[in-house]
């Protein structure tokens, strides 16, 4: 069976339309706010392979709390098989 691209697991999982890489980041794509029409950046930093978001909740980090949003923790099981694929 072959791997999945990166398209196939973002259509499977409902994710929004794939971007190209840029310099500093790969596996982006866009993902729509659950509270507006805002759309946001999800991208795997090129150097670290950490997930990032582009909205508020990552960008904001509280004092003393881990940095993360909810759109990362629901999309997790996707960003995995996009990582494998990659």
């Amino acid at each position: 069976m072959a791997t999945p691209t990166i398209k196939e697991i973002a259509a499977t999982f409902g994710l929004g339309e794939v971007l190209p890489a840029s310099k500093t980041h790969h596996n982006r794509f866009h993902i729509k706010s659950s509270s507006s029409d805002a759309l946001y950046v999800v991208s795997q930093k090129t150097s670290t392979g950490e997930w990032q978001c582009a909205c508020p909740g990552w960008i904001y980090k509280k004092p003393g709390k881990e940095r993360g949003c909810k759109h990362l923790t629901a999309m997790m099981p996707a960003l995995v098989k996009i990582g494998q694929a990659a």
